[in-house]
């Protein structure tokens, strides 16, 4: 199973006179990290949120949004600073007494005064927590199932890019046969015709030393075998059971392109380099999409 990075999920709660708006939201990143915009009364479930997200979502940039309609929901009552009024009234006597002024204060002029009154908020249950909890959780599956979605359709795209890449290697090997079987020809005619222009002699097992070390400079066997193992290793990421892949399917095709560079810069042929091209352009396309997955 090939999992997205991207994928979005929302819900809306009510709980007792508590009506919430939950909305789960995740991108591309090469870490994970959980952003939380939660109202006030809510603040103390951050890490709880970030944890089950953390647990659940395995990689990417995670946004969690809560949004309660009513914030005053829970509201106990108002009362009077006490505090805050007797602080006013303590200073009001202290400027009567220190300009000699006359006057009383009135209720009428404390209601002017800012701050004198103060909303006290309720605190939400172990069940209403409960019940949150329990509806983010089931909004991170809701998030996952978007993001298998989207997954299988890039796992799709890859494989898709397998197959070309493979019907590309299958003209590009024996064409590289080809290629050095003519180079091996070339440099035979040319090291006897270097021999008879200087009239020398040259054993049969040195001439043979002489050609193999110029051939080995481009023979692409290696590279081509290493190409293939890592192509079955991407092929075997893919449908692998491991959640987390993305990584390992990008460092793999760095591999890749390790190898197909390889092999455009030994053997110098317009065939085999338009080849290695299209091969390049294949595996460009595979490493976008692999840059999605989990």
């Amino acid at each position: 199973m090939v999992l997205s990075m991207t994928g979005f999920s929302s819900t809306i709660l009510e709980v007792g006179k508590i009506h919430l708006t939950m909305t789960l939201k995740s991108l591309n990143s090469r870490f994970f990290e959980v952003n939380c915009k939660l109202p006030y009364l809510l603040t103390h479930l951050e890490t709880d949120i970030i944890k089950l997200c953390k647990a659940k979502l395995y990689r990417g940039n995670v946004y969690a949004t809560v949004y309660m309609t009513n914030p005053h929901a829970l509201t106990s009552g108002i009362e009077p600073s006490l505090t805050t009024v007797g602080g006013y009234l303590k200073a009001l006597e202290t400027i009567k007494q220190q300009f000699s002024l006359s006057g009383s204060v009135s209720v009428s002029d404390i209601l002017t005064l800012p701050n004198i009154f103060e909303v006290k908020e309720g605190l939400i249950d172990e069940a209403t927590t409960a019940t949150i909890m329990q509806a983010i959780s089931e909004l991170i599956e809701s998030l996952n199932q978007t993001r298998i979605q989207e997954g299988s359709q890039l796992a799709h795209d890859i494989n898709q890019r397998i197959v070309f890449i493979k019907q590309y290697l299958e003209k590009l090997e024996p064409r590289a046969q080809e290629v050095l079987k003519q180079r091996k020809e070339t440099l035979l005619n040319n090291f006897k015709a270097v021999l008879a222009e200087n009239n020398q002699e040259v054993s049969h097992e040195s001439q043979n030393m002489m050609i193999y070390s110029q051939l080995e400079k481009m023979d692409i066997h290696e590279e081509i075998v290493r190409f293939k193992t890592h192509l079955d290793s991407l092929t075997q990421c893919l449908e692998s059971s491991n959640k987390e892949k993305g990584k390992k399917l990008d460092f793999t095709l760095q591999e890749l392109f390790r190898e197909i560079n390889t092999i455009a810069s030994k053997c110098l042929d317009a065939t085999i380099s338009s080849l290695a091209i299209n091969i390049k352009f294949e595996l460009e396309k595979a490493r976008e999409q692999s840059q999605n997955i989990v």
